[in-house]
């Protein structure tokens, strides 16, 4: 009798939110615009009991308006109990224009996630995705949606890289519309990409990378157009705010996106990445990702294990009963460092810590920063803490179980990844963050104890790091010999320190006992003591030995590995790299090398073109992250320009190509800039020169290259020479030796390019800066203001014609023109009887002569006698700096990167004199028009007729021309007209007006000041800290010369306190105070607290101070 429930509720047009059950009360339901009412089904449970619509008219037929309509139904019994039913219905406008939901097909997330108000979304997809179906929902069916104009049920073809989709949501009655946007990002194809037409591979071509342009962005205002891939250019750009290839600063609204270029670039054809293996087929490049996942011509993966079974050595060692000796001797004891980490754990249970361990290896991966991350968290919370947790886990297991060769193996990789969380993500204990508080000022001392050493030896100025380390190496030996074993080890100490801070790759850490790779290496190799027959721990110790340079001690543990383990593609990769390196003048043992290199390489790239890949991992010893995995292909394309290899082999070209293809990728994913970053530079660097040198090479075989040969060689010695310039790499002899052999490439493609030339210079001062002591010193001086000076004298000049006087005067001009002389001789002996040659002497003659638009145009083939100069000399101790970028005259001006030398930080002393001090600051443009204007931008992408370019004006011929000469005492007086000159044509230059105050001061400080007051500064509110140097100056000349009146004094206090606060202006306040300069005070007060014009009085005058007073405290 008191039962009130209903027990059916429905609504004609809809669904009720939740599913209706008596127990629940309220209801919602949306219907669609085009309803107009509804009726409901109402059954009451108890056959006595009653219901009514408490809405509208009490009918049970709703009439609907748009919007929320509220229904209310009540439910009597028989007893008079009631209850009460509440259904809100809305309807939806017929101008609603939005979705409820979007989804992308195969479960690919989208970031944010969906939200009826957010418009914009992203998501990434495999670079094998050549689709996308997306999956839109609207909350009415007469909403009508479009996908980029098309019906939204076809599946969407995406770009190489990037991809708008435009989802379009029109209402019911048209009236409205709502565009959501979804950008899909392909991931990048592990490969090199060949585009079959010549003019597509040199425009589309990177110039970073050096394969197709990745999600192409181009410099805002830059003529000709300066197009980089966008993951290299923004990481370049958070190095320096620099257009790469013409040094313009990069303003507000720099990056402009190439969508359009991105779509065309997808619909050229291109070749299979495995045509070397037989495939000629030809597709869209935006096909390409896809068509390498299913290739029938794709690397399987499998091997055969005849290839290491049928060598000599497993005949001789292994397919007997004996075995190869390995000269490893190795004890199993517990280090120091190893009890310390013993000792903070408490847990007896091994399979509990070794599960702790793999918890916190978990969190350590899913908390790794990426590019752009801040590097900041909480205690506990880094995953660097994780990682190292994990390491005493594993330690605390070894205590308590310390023959399992399995925890000592596990406690190696995890020391391992220590190495690449520090060096590559940028974590740092807190520790650790303190010790590099003192860093610059130890390695100041270091470098200062180096030099001393070097001295005693017989090296004096700043000789070459081989030079340094022969040094270094003979005091220790002298100190071994002599007993003095402390002092010996210090020496030791540099001897690693230096080598690890000019290395290539991680041979230096492997010997620092207190890194964590030479811990690593321990804990492999008490592994294998425990187990020498387990290929795992033959590898690891193998690959690391193989950094400490003990080739043939590593290939006995990586031999007796694969002989273990034949099918293995790491362990033959690593056995063709310690081959190699062990029998360099065996052709068989190169042969063996290079198969196995090869085999390596081909089941990297199998492993990456397939859609089970999720992610590589640094320690995978097969990683492009790993320099030595990455020096090995660099090894590998070596032994293929020897052709070492025929049958179904990658050339050497391509090999390189694939190297600076995954270079480039890891160098953009490296959060900081450490010691795994610089290795990866060297590596691109290395790969990038490679390749100039087989294109070069290519030159040589035709007997006239075409433009687009030609400008490709001029594209990558501007790509080149633009890296270098801007790399993380400390500098060093062998840095400048390779951007000045790219320079030259250039010049020797087109003579008459002023911008080549321009380079040209900058490296040859370069060279000279970096050991202005050395015998050739003189010869880069000279031969710099030549170049610089042919490159003033052909602007508004063709390209085209012969070379400057300039030019033929510089001695390497002439050796090459000596060798072409010879050759052309040397071929014109051998050439058959009867039979015409592509050229002949006076061919090769006329070559040296002309420029590019000379009868050869400057034919590539005689840049080939530019690559077979000597190699290079190891390094050159320098303390900073950038190559080709050089510094004013005195290096401790100012901390630009254009410097050749910079000191350390810690050479700054502090003095105590009322010098102002100096800000570092990149050697750039100003962002003003009137600086980048003036910018020289070689057009080297277009293939038009050489004769029909024209050479730019430019400030940056001049201004290096003016540095070249202000080395010379004797030619100052030139190089501050050529100063003068550079500031009339950039005046928002700041580095000419310092370097030519510079050169000023000591005879005329007036001239001097003059100088400085002729910058035009911005608003105070706008100065940048490299204006802030030039008004800090104006202040210390000013206060010098006691010329307290003067009317720059105060203003430039002001602006140099405002931008570098109060204290920077301290002294001199204090020194205006003394001289009762009390009107000038108050005014320089009242404008820094922005006062100026309200009581201006004593009592305003001492209230400015007691608020400074209060600032201050």
């Amino acid at each position: 009798m008191d039962n009130c429930d209903l027990e059916k509720l429905c609504v004609s047009a809809g669904k009720l939110h939740p599913e209706f059950t008596p127990e629940v009360t309220d209801y919602s339901m949306t219907v669609e615009s085009s309803v107009n009412k509804v009726t409901l089904d109402l059954t009451t449970s108890d056959c006595g009991a009653s219901c009514s619509v408490l809405s509208g008219d009490g009918s049970r037929s709703i009439k609907l308006k748009d919007g929320l309509n509220r229904v209310e139904i009540e439910v009597i019994a028989e007893d008079g109990t009631a209850k009460k039913y509440c259904v809100e219905i809305s309807r939806l406008s017929a101008k609603v224009a939005e979705l409820t939901d979007l989804v992308l097909g195969e479960d690919i997330p989208l970031y944010p996630a969906f939200c009826t108000k957010i418009y914009e979304y992203n998501s990434v997809v495999p670079f094998h995705c050549s689709a996308v179906t997306l999956l839109p929902t609207v909350p009415d069916k007469n909403i009508k949606v479009t996908v980029n104009g098309e019906d939204s049920s076809k599946p969407v073809p995406l770009n190489f890289g990037d991809t708008v989709v435009e989802i379009l949501v029109c209402s019911a009655d048209g009236s409205n519309s709502q565009t959501y946007t979804l950008l899909v990002i392909r991931e990048l194809i592990p490969m090199a990409v060949t585009f079959t037409d010549g003019k597509q591979q040199l425009d589309y071509e990177c110039p970073v990378s050096l394969t197709a342009f990745y999600r192409p962005v181009s410099i805002n205002n830059s003529d000709p157009k300066h197009i980089f891939s966008r993951p290299y250019i923004e990481m370049l750009a958070r190095r320096s705010k620099v257009d790469p290839l013409s040094d313009c600063p990069l303003g507000d609204g720099w990056k402009v996106v190439e969508l359009d270029l991105d779509r065309k670039m997808s619909d050229a054809p291109v070749k299979c990445f495995f045509a070397y293996r037989g495939c000629d087929s030809v597709m869209k490049l935006s096909e390409l990702g896809s068509h390498s996942l299913d290739c029938p011509h794709k690397p399987t993966g499998d091997l055969d294990a005849k290839d290491v079974t049928e060598t000599s050595w497993y005949k001789k060692h292994f397919e007997s009963s004996s075995c190869l000796e390995i000269e490893t001797k190795h004890t199993l004891e517990v280090r120091n460092w190893e009890k310390r980490l013993q000792m903070t754990s408490r847990e007896d249970n091994v399979e509990k810590l070794c599960a702790s361990a793999q918890d916190e290896l978990k969190h350590y991966r899913q908390h790794l920063p990426k590019p752009g991350d801040m590097l900041q968290y909480e205690d506990g919370e880094s995953p660097l803490h994780s990682l190292d947790q994990a390491a005493v886990h594993y330690a605390s297991a070894i205590r308590l179980n310390s023959r399992d060769p399995r925890l000592h193996f596990l406690l190696g990789v995890v020391l391992e990844e220590q190495h690449y969380a520090t060096e590559m993500y940028g974590l740092q204990r807190k520790a650790d963050r303190d010790r590099d508080d003192i860093s610059d000022a130890k390695s100041a001392s270091r470098q200062d104890d180096i030099l001393a050493v070097c001295k005693l030896h017989g090296y004096v100025g700043t000789p070459t790091v081989q030079n340094q380390l022969q040094a270094l190496d003979k005091e220790y030996q002298q100190l071994k010999e002599q007993g003095q074993s402390s002092k010996a080890d210090y020496v030791q100490t540099l001897y690693i320190w230096l080598s690890k801070k000019t290395g290539k790759d991680s041979s230096a850490a492997v010997r620092d006992e207190e890194n964590c790779v030479h811990r690593a290496l321990m804990k492999y190799l008490d592994a294998w003591s425990l187990s020498p027959d387990s290929w795992e721990y033959n590898l690891h110790v193998g690959r690391l030995l193989l950094l400490q340079g003990k080739s043939k001690e590593a290939l006995q543990h990586l031999q007796s590995g694969l002989a273990l383990r034949p099918l293995h593609a790491a362990l033959r990769f690593f056995t063709g790299l310690a081959l190699q390196q062990e029998h360099k003048a065996s052709a068989d043992a190169e042969k063996e090398a290079a198969l196995f290199l090869q085999q390596g390489l081909e089941h990297f790239v199998s492993q990456r073109c397939s859609k089970s890949w999720v992610g590589q991992d640094p320690a995978d010893p097969l990683s492009s992250l790993s320099t030595q995995f990455l020096r090995g292909l660099l090894t590998l394309g070596q032994l293929q320009q020897k052709k070492t290899l025929s049958v179904k082999a990658m050339s050497a070209e391509q090999i390189y190509h694939t190297v600076a293809v995954l270079t480039a990728q890891s160098v953009s994913q490296c959060v900081c800039r450490g010691e795994v970053s610089g290795q990866l530079e060297w590596v691109l660097l290395d790969a990038q020169f490679a390749l100039l040198q087989v294109l070069i090479q290519q030159g040589e075989c035709q007997a006239k290259p075409g433009m687009e040969k030609q400008s490709l060689v001029a594209k990558r010695c501007q790509a080149l020479t633009a890296l270098i310039r801007l790399t993380s790499i400390a500098n060093s002899q062998e840095l400048m030796d390779m951007q000045e052999r790219a320079c030259q490439l250039a010049v020797v493609t087109a003579p008459r390019d002023s911008h080549a030339l321009c380079l040209l210079g900058l490296a040859q001062l370069s060279q000279y800066d970096i050991n202005p002591t050395s015998d050739r010193s003189k010869e880069a001086l000279s031969d710099a203001c030549l170049s610089f000076q042919a490159s003033i004298e052909l602007e508004d000049k063709t390209q085209s014609g012969e070379p400057l006087e300039q030019l033929l005067k510089q001695k390497w001009w002439q050796d090459r023109q000596e060798a072409e002389k010879a050759k052309a001789a040397k071929q014109s002996t051998t050439q058959p009887a009867g039979v015409k040659g592509p050229s002949d002497t006076g061919m090769a003659k006329r070559g040296a002569k002309r420029g590019r638009g000379g009868t050869v145009q400057g034919r590539v083939v005689a840049a080939a006698a530019v690559t077979k100069a000597p190699a290079p000399a190891p390094p050159a101790p320098i303390r900073g700096g950038k190559a080709a970028r050089p510094p004013a005259k005195t290096p401790a001006a100012r901390g630009r990167a254009g410097a050749a030398t910079k000191p350390d930080k810690s050479t700054k002393a502090h003095n105590n004199n009322i010098k102002a001090p100096l800000p570092a600051s990149k050697s750039k443009l100003d962002c003003c028009p009137s600086a980048v204007e003036t910018a020289e931008e070689p057009a080297v992408a277009d293939t038009v007729s050489v004769s029909s370019r024209v050479n730019r004006r430019s400030h940056i011929s001049r201004l290096g021309l003016a540095r070249a000469l202000s080395r010379s005492a004797d030619t100052q007086d030139r190089a501050k007209k050529l100063y003068r000159e550079v500031i009339s044509m950039a005046p928002g230059l700041h580095d000419a007006y310092i370097e030519l105050v510079q050169l000023l001061e000591p005879t005329d400080p007036q001239a001097a000041v003059d100088v400085y007051c002729r910058f035009p500064l911005k608003p105070v509110a706008e100065q940048s800290f490299d204006d802030a140097f030039i008004t800090g100056e104006i202040v210390r000349m000013l206060m010098t010369m006691e010329q307290y009146d003067h009317s720059q004094l105060g203003p430039n206090l002001v602006a140099h306190g405002k931008v570098m606060g109060l204290s920077c202006i301290e002294k001199y306040i204090d020194i205006l105070d003394g001289k009762s300069m009390t009107q000038l005070l108050k005014s320089v007060y009242a404008r820094i607290h922005d006062r100026e014009g309200r009581r201006s009085g004593p009592a305003g005058f001492l209230q400015v101070q007691m608020l400074d007073l209060i600032m201050t405290l």
